[in-house]
């Protein structure tokens, strides 16, 4: 049976996945700002090697440059935002197979989780109130996160999203 509670979770899960999975040409913002950049490259030149696969910059030839908490193999991956007051994600840097359930929760009212840059097939929409967020992503690629505390600050954090067997100790060496 279908309850208010059920329609309204059912509607906002469909409505983010929508959003990832539109035409891109947003610029991932949710400012209805429209630059169709979406991080990509300004300067004319071509993509990273691993865009062969995907069509788009992935930045996961990042990787390297961060040492991320291997979630692969999850289903669902819980961070905590802000713990202790800190102003960081915990785990930051972390790593998730596309399609995972990120789940941000945050222990008052008043926080927003929001992209900075995310890849370009990727729109980013959704609604935080309350004490969480939860995503699926369905785009591989390098994802940088930002969140504005109640008290106007923000701080920062990166994802990276790959494919289910993606494996991390071969790509860092």
């Amino acid at each position: 049976m279908w309850n208010r509670r059920r329609f309204v979770a059912t509607a906002g899960m469909t409505a983010a996945l929508g959003g990832c999975l539109g035409d891109g040409n947003g610029d991932g913002n949710g400012n209805g700002n429209d630059d169709g950049q979406n991080g990509a490259d300004t300067d004319g030149t071509s993509a990273d090697e691993d865009d062969n696969a995907t069509g788009y910059d992935t930045g996961l030839d990042e990787l390297e440059a961060y040492d991320p908490v291997d979630r692969t193999g999850e289903d669902e991956v819980n961070i905590r935002v802000d713990p202790d007051g800190e102003g960081r994600f915990e785990p930051d840097p972390v790593v998730v197979e596309r399609l995972a359930t990120v789940k941000w929760t945050w222990g008052e009212p008043g926080y927003e989780i929001y992209p900075i840059d995310i890849p370009d097939p990727c729109r980013w929409s959704g609604n935080d109130t309350g004490a969480a967020h939860a995503w699926q992503f369905p785009f591989v690629g390098k994802y940088e996160i930002g969140c504005s505390r109640p008290d106007g600050d923000d701080f920062t954090g990166v994802m990276f999203v790959v494919e289910p067997g993606f494996d991390l100790e071969s790509e860092s060496d």
